[in-house]
């Protein structure tokens, strides 16, 4: 992963210098005539646009080419810079009413927490490749393409790293004895809608929310990724991204099961296979 970052590091680098390079270059050659008449000629990878993107999929940089007068490939990287959102989980043990575990010592333990702090770190990268068809001689066109990059949508871990232990024991307590006693208690954690984050060996809670790594991609847009007379243009993609139904796994890679099925988040998640795309597009046309 720190390899695939780099080599993603050193292309946005490259791509941003190459921006620079097409914006300092000088402006009166590409305005006589002649410039002009080639800048407009339609053909197989004749043309070359760097674009700046931002929006619901993140913020990123691509390089489009055409391979006819009606198709426009493009290429590129994009991701989110969200900071870390913090919000106060409920603890399941305060919950524990039965009187064969609520007089033991772990499950006091784990009442006495009231709630905690978790924090939700969006992570979501994808490189792209996206081709578009213009079947009609105006700034309409279809969308369609593959996005891969990391599975992990969210990740959710405790912000007092190390501090569960008491939440780890309670249910560990809970496991035992519904094995022991075939009872179906609910497991103790954390709450997240219908799910129950628990706590592992190391006292934290750490649960990502995975989709796929390879996600199909369509929709529609309006504008130009790439001008035909002009240098700058502005496109607006909107579309789904297909990405399966997301899954909420602990760290060593076990699904979580909900304490639901028909309602809350589960039920979100449910339909939730693909995620809504809108994209804003500045592109640069560099010949």
């Amino acid at each position: 992963m720190k390899q695939f970052r780099h080599y993603i590091s050193q292309f946005c680098r490259v791509m941003a210098a190459t921006i620079a390079i097409a914006l300092l270059a000088p402006a009166a050659g590409a305005q006589d005539n002649k410039n002009l008449k080639l800048h407009s000629e339609n053909g197989m990878l004749n043309h070359l646009a760097v674009g700046l993107q931002t929006g619901l999929g993140g913020t990123g940089i691509d390089v489009a080419v055409p391979l006819h007068r009606v198709l426009t490939v493009r290429a590129g990287f994009v991701g989110n810079a969200v900071g870390d959102i913090k919000f106060k989980a409920i603890n399941t043990g305060a919950e524990i009413t039965q009187i064969e575990l609520v007089e033991d010592d772990a499950i006091k333990q784990a009442k006495m927490i009231d709630k905690v702090e978790l924090a939700l770190k969006p992570r979501f990268w994808n490189a792209f490749i996206m081709a578009e068809v213009h079947p009609f001689p105006s700034t309409f066109y279809f969308a369609a393409g593959l996005f891969a990059g990391n599975r992990t949508f969210l990740h959710f871990r405790n912000t007092n790293d190390g501090a569960l232990e008491s939440l780890y024991h309670a249910n560990k307590k809970v496991e035992d004895y519904n094995t022991m006693f075939h009872t179906n208690y609910p497991p103790v954690g954390l709450k997240f809608g219908d799910y129950v984050f628990t706590a592992d060996e190391n006292y934290n809670i750490d649960v990502k929310m995975k989709t796929w790594a390879v996600k199909p991609y369509l929709g529609i847009g309006f504008g130009q990724s790439m001008a035909r007379h002009h240098r700058l243009s502005v496109a607006v993609d909107a579309g789904l991204l297909f990405w399966g139904t997301p899954k909420f796994v602990f760290n060593n890679g076990k699904k979580i099961k909900s304490t639901s099925k028909e309602s809350g988040i589960t039920h979100f998640i449910s339909w939730f296979s693909a995620y809504p795309m809108i994209q804003i597009r500045l592109a640069y046309k560099i010949f």
